[in-house]
């Protein structure tokens, strides 16, 4: 609706400019033409110079006319409007170009944001990390300390064991040199001896 409004509008411009450029058309352009009289003769009494550069004031201000109705026409129908989407397109521009700051603003907070618990999240991995060395460690030492002490309670039975193997071999070498000693001396001296 509003589109038709404006074509019609600059028809009737156009033609109010096309009328007066046929007026100034059919106006005669010689001296000998304005002789008919009338209207075109009255106008072409204002002619000044002669042949191929003739003036004539009045043409000249129906022209002027002319191209102010048409700046008119054309300022109400088009460049108001153009100016006014322009405008708008600037604003918008204006308006998505702070969206876009106020949103980079933000995006920056969280991405600091982000990066501190990441932070802290990799500090708190570290420190689990090293109480879990520190109890793998202590849990080690501990597990050396209770074989040491099996080692070591081991070792003492071993030996202990082999002190008392030691006896009673040192025991038996002891009763079988006797014995020995005795078949010896009953061999050396022939009888038996006590």
């Amino acid at each position: 609706m509003m589109v038709r409004r404006k074509v019609q509008r600059l028809l009737q411009a156009c033609a109010f400019s096309g009328i007066a450029l046929l007026v100034s058309g059919l106006l005669p352009r010689t001296a000998s033409a304005a002789a008919a009289g009338g209207l075109e003769g009255w106008i072409h009494t204002f002619n000044f110079g002669s042949g191929a550069l003739v003036l004539n004031p009045v043409i000249i201000l129906i022209q002027w006319a002319n191209f102010l109705i048409l700046l008119i026409v054309l300022n109400k129908i088009l460049y108001k409007p153009l100016w006014r989407l322009m405008n708008e397109r600037s604003g918008n521009i204006r308006s998505n170009l702070e969206t876009a700051e106020r949103d980079r603003s933000e995006t920056q907070g969280y991405i600091s944001q982000y990066e501190d618990s990441l932070n802290e999240t990799q500090r708190e991995v570290t420190e689990g990390l090293v109480v879990v060395q520190q109890e793998m460690t202590e849990a080690t030492r501990a597990r050396i300390e209770e074989v040491r002490a099996q080692s070591a309670g081991e070792l003492e039975e071993v030996r202990l064991n082999i002190a008392a193997q030691a006896e009673k071999a040192s025991a038996e070498l002891e009763e079988r040199a006797r014995e020995f000693a005795v078949e010896i001396a009953n061999r050396l001296a022939g009888r038996k001896v006590a």
